[in-house]
């Protein structure tokens, strides 16, 4: 007769354990989008280290063990910024053939939402605070070239059969920067943002349409 005994039990597998430098990556991330978090919800000013390791759940001690300084913390923090905009932008394009004008409006509405986002909110208090910090503001410098080269890319992923025609980036580029003067406005007043980006997107929408017939593209 078998006598079932725990030495017999199944052996659930290990798991594994992760090593020094995975720990480190997300202890990292966890202090860089708690940093992001901090400047959108209590502004620049309150975004201090000992603030952002409260957010991350870590002592400043560990924070230090990262980021040297305020100033290398938010040069981080701008550049995961960046890549977390890029991934927004790049995961909503689409070669779907769906019409022009519907793939527009899906477009525009999502980067509409993106704008009335913490990253974005983020982004504007970094910004603000560049005015006077010329190390921040060289940061940022770089962070908008970035940024735009990631519309003109999201736009070619949306219209394979636009973006190579003349006046493509310069069509996007004019979008982009209405959009985000727009949504400056909304950190100030909500509604009449809102009331604008209405009519705003329906000239972009025409904007495009008459792009594309002109390319001799239906729309």
């Amino acid at each position: 007769m078998y006598h079932w005994t725990m030495a017999s039990a199944p052996v659930a597998p290990e798991r594994a354990r992760r090593t020094q430098a995975e720990r480190r990556a997300v202890t990292r991330a966890a202090l860089l989008d708690a940093t992001i978090e901090c400047l959108a919800e209590e502004g620049y000013v309150n975004t201090t280290t000992r603030r952002v390791a409260e957010r991350a759940g870590v002592t400043p001690g560990a924070l230090q063990h990262h980021f040297a300084s305020k100033a290398e913390l938010l040069g981080d923090a701008r550049r995961h910024l960046g890549s977390r905009f890029a991934r927004e932008v790049l995961g909503h394009g689409s070669s779907e053939l769906a019409p022009i004008q519907v793939r527009t409006e899906r477009f525009l509405d999502h980067m509409w939402e993106l704008l009335k986002g913490t990253l974005f909110q983020a982004a504007v208090e970094l910004w603000v605070a560049a005015r006077t910090d010329r190390e921040l503001r060289q940061a940022l410098n770089e962070a908008q070239r970035d940024g735009a080269h990631w519309i003109v890319t999201g736009g070619r992923m949306s219209y394979p059969e636009l973006a190579e025609r003349p006046g493509f980036q310069e069509l996007a580029a004019t979008g982009w920067a209405s959009m985000r003067g727009l949504a400056m406005l909304r950190l100030v007043n909500a509604a009449d943002a809102d009331a604008a980006w209405s009519a705003a997107r329906t000239q972009m929408l025409t904007l495009v349409a008459q792009f594309a017939s002109n390319a001799g593209v239906p729309s």
